[in-house]
């Protein structure tokens, strides 16, 4: 009998020894759930991050797709315009040709000749200033339609700038949102894996729950035989500091707030009419003539880089004249600009100050 009871007592500390090893053996072999699960929790974290990640992405690339079909817009318009201004320059040249051809197939009097046959001093003037002003007419025309032709191609120029800039920062998005979207399948994969890990885990700590119960079961049966206990192991000039001080006594929000009237009114080319129509310098021209501004001769949008003192963006303020390539606007406070935008807008005071690249910044009050 006494040998009976050690030999029972031997065999449940035997088998104690086994569940032991056992459970020593599975838990080295295996993380625990909530090892699995925190790390689930990070990557979900991850993927939420990349999912923004794309959304962001793919909002910038809706805003680039409509920029791209806004630029085309602005450069079939051009092309237009381009068109327009060559066939009025080549027809303003060939009038002047024809003025000049017959002028030299004409028999032209002698000033002597024009003074005779004159009835008095103010005609013989007349006949005079007449001459000359049908010339000086005709150079300032042609001089006018090749100045408006050299600024719709620097825009045209521009625009093709802008909408290849355009492409390629499209281009770089997609790249960027084919890595992402390369990235979030490769962490949904890892999540999938960690589900599968999570599976197991927990069908193992149900298995090591049972080897817990039964080696504590064993436990006690031994303790019972030996009479002793088992005890259980225990993360562009933008900062220039160019600011001038104004040199008139003109606010720049009575030029914003007169500009403003106009908004809506036409755009031509060429034109000087604020209310009828006008082209970019004709409308920054006008409205600072509003308010004794003037330069004399018919202004382009390249002439009114040289005007006034250059501004940093970070200190231009209302009244400010903003150069672009091919064109030119009235800073409005707020991060806008008005402008005699295009002939499919008219004059706007909506699109931001760095709607295109910015030459320079002028103060001219």
């Amino acid at each position: 009998m006494k040998y009976s009871k050690i030999i029972r007592a031997s065999l449940c500390l035997a088998i104690i020894g086994c569940l032991v090893a056992s459970d020593s053996t599975v838990s080295n072999a295996v993380r625990s759930v909530s090892e699995i699960e925190a790390e689930q929790d990070a990557l979900q974290d991850e993927i939420d991050a990349l999912d923004a990640d794309l959304y962001s992405l793919v909002s910038q690339i809706t805003e680039i797709n409509n920029a791209i079909k806004d630029t085309e817009a602005e450069i079939a318009d051009t092309e237009a315009a381009l068109a327009d201004a060559t066939a009025a320059r080549e027809a303003q040249y060939a009038a002047m040709k024809l003025r000049i051809k017959y002028m030299y197939e004409t028999p032209t009097p002698s000033v002597f000749e024009m003074l005779i046959e004159s009835g008095s001093i103010s005609q013989f003037l007349n006949r005079v200033d007449y001459a000359n002003s049908v010339q000086k007419y005709d150079r300032e025309k042609l001089d006018q339609f090749i100045a408006t032709q050299a600024e719709i191609e620097e825009l045209a120029a521009a625009l093709e700038d802008e909408k290849a800039s355009l492409e390629s920062a499209k281009k770089e998005l997609k790249t960027q949102e084919a890595a992402l979207e390369t990235m979030v399948t490769a962490k949904r994969g890892e999540m999938d894996d960690l589900d599968a890990e999570l599976k197991e885990a927990k069908e193992i700590a149900a298995r090591e729950a049972a080897l817990r119960a039964a080696r504590e079961a064993a436990a006690r049966a031994a303790a019972g035989g030996t009479g002793g206990a088992v005890k259980s192991a225990g993360s562009y000039n933008v900062n220039g500091d160019l600011n001038p001080g104004y040199r008139t006594g003109i606010s720049g929000s009575s030029v914003v707030s007169y500009a403003n009237q106009f908004v809506g009114n036409p755009y031509v080319w060429g034109g000087t009419s604020l209310t009828n129509g006008c082209d970019c310098s004709g409308f920054v021209q006008g409205v600072l003539a509003n308010f004794g501004i003037t330069y004399g001769s018919r202004m382009t949008s390249g002439s009114f880089r040289g005007v006034g003192q250059e501004v940093s963006y970070n200190y231009m303020q209302p009244g400010d004249i903003i150069c672009y390539p091919g064109h030119v606007a009235i800073y409005a406070g707020g991060g806008l600009i008005v402008e005699a935008q295009s002939t499919a807008t008219g004059i706007t005071n909506y699109r931001p100050a760095n709607c295109h690249s910015i030459i320079t910044i002028r103060r001219v009050l």
